[in-house]
């Protein structure tokens, strides 16, 4: 009965079941573990004589991936937590922007956790991406539900705990080394400022606040967190560059020769399909007759490639990269037709005015699917947590869009 009722509740609120979230929740537990062991790390080497400049390249590479997925973790499951307290009777079920916002967070930890127990197994391990790295966007809803800015309280709170240990680490004195002392007071004064947004946001907040000192107490603590996710980051490695990465300027895109668009000679209908699959995509018919009615059906193609162009201009600089499964293996191409590359940002990048922060991973979904039915063209960066799947569409416009 309990259960019935809960789902009634849910569905009459609009929201959906937390099911895969949980297992998020469950498949990154070992971040506390992980943490734990930065924690030891510190210790033997404060025993050994050794610093936070001078312990191991790995052994720093390892704490700040630890630290990463740690943050990330403890976002998501107190965001969780925090909208089962708020809303008891939907227990398991969260609104749709809740599911969005957790899930930003927990498709992340898995790449922090991996990076983290790779440098702990190989002295010569470095890092394909760029640190310091920022929080995935924060979702953009106004006004910020109740439970989000109480689950960010919580978060916060732990992770500033947490942080101290880093602190420490760094010592009550400056080193000696003119370099290494800046930087031990840049990493402070980024530490006195999370502490004092922090403080200012707990003390705005109160026990019971109006909307209007919800409204005003969300950016302190969002700024409190990121502020608090740098240091972690600096603590752990402190020679990295302390100011933080600022969104990329879309790169200028030369205008698209005519000889390029669908219709002319040399136009190649496959130019948006994963180069490695072309050829096996190539000799299925259904395949072929789909992206020649993709093109056909698309409204503003010049739009389309000039999209493909800016993801391809991020790619050959080495801001994107094909993303990977932990194995190392490619994780592969998006299931639908045109059957695009899912890529995994490695800096932070700006594709078609969208903003991705490191370790995000997207596809470039197109796709005339539905348009017979009523449905637009779809024509859009799509950010995610992808998985392998045996599933196949070809994006027929008769059928209706279910992805």
């Amino acid at each position: 009965m309990a259960d019935f009722l809960t789902r009634m509740f849910s569905r009459l609120q609009g929201e959906i079941l937390a099911d895969t979230l949980e297992a998020y929740r469950r498949a990154s537990s070992s971040v506390h573990e992980l943490l734990h062991k930065s924690d030891d790390l510190r210790e033997h080497a404060a025993l050994s004589g050794l610093t936070a400049w001078t312990i191991g390249k790995h052994q720093q590479i390892e704490m700040l991936c630890s630290w990463n997925a740690f943050v990330l973790q403890i976002l998501g499951n107190e965001f969780l937590d925090s909208d089962y307290r708020t809303d008891p009777a939907t227990h398991g079920y969260v609104p749709p922007i809740t599911a969005d916002q957790v899930m930003r967070f927990y498709s992340q930890v898995e790449g922090w956790l991996n990076r983290s127990h790779q440098a702990a197994s190989n002295p010569a391990f470095r890092l394909d991406v760029q640190v310091p790295a920022l929080l995935p966007p924060w979702s953009e809803v106004e006004p910020c539900p109740n439970s989000h800015l109480h689950g960010m309280l919580f978060a916060m709170c732990s992770i500033r705990d947490h942080c101290l240990a880093g602190i420490q680490f760094l010592g009550s004195e400056p080193p000696a080394d003119k370099k290494q002392e800046e930087q031990f007071h840049q990493i402070q004064q980024h530490y006195a400022s999370a502490m004092a947004r922090a403080r200012y946001a707990e003390d705005l907040h109160g026990v019971n606040p109006s909307q209007e000192t919800h409204e005003r107490v969300e950016p302190y603590v969002k700024e409190a967190i990121e502020t608090f996710f740098l240091v972690g980051q600096l603590t752990a490695m402190p020679s990295l560059t302390i100011n933080q990465t600022k969104p990329v300027s879309p790169v200028v895109i030369k205008p698209l020769p005519k000889s390029s668009l669908p219709g002319r000679p040399d136009f190649d209908p496959w130019c948006l399909t994963d180069p490695e699959m072309v050829l096996a995509w190539q000799r299925d018919p259904e395949a072929h007759e789909a992206i020649l009615t993709m093109w056909q059906f698309d409204p503003n193609p010049h739009k389309t490639l000039t999209i493909h162009q800016e993801i391809n201009a991020a790619f050959k600089r080495g801001d994107i990269q094909y993303a990977r499964t932990s194995s190392g293996e490619r994780l592969g191409h998006f299931f639908c037709c045109p059957w695009g590359p899912i890529y995994e940002v490695v800096r932070p990048v700006t594709i078609d005015g969208l903003y991705m922060t490191t370790l995000q991973q997207f596809v470039f979904d197109v796709t005339a699917e539905g348009m017979n039915l009523g449905e637009s063209f779809t024509r859009e960066i799509m950010v995610g947590s992808f998985e392998r799947t045996n599933r196949t569409e070809y994006g027929s416009p008769d059928e209706e869009q279910d992805h």
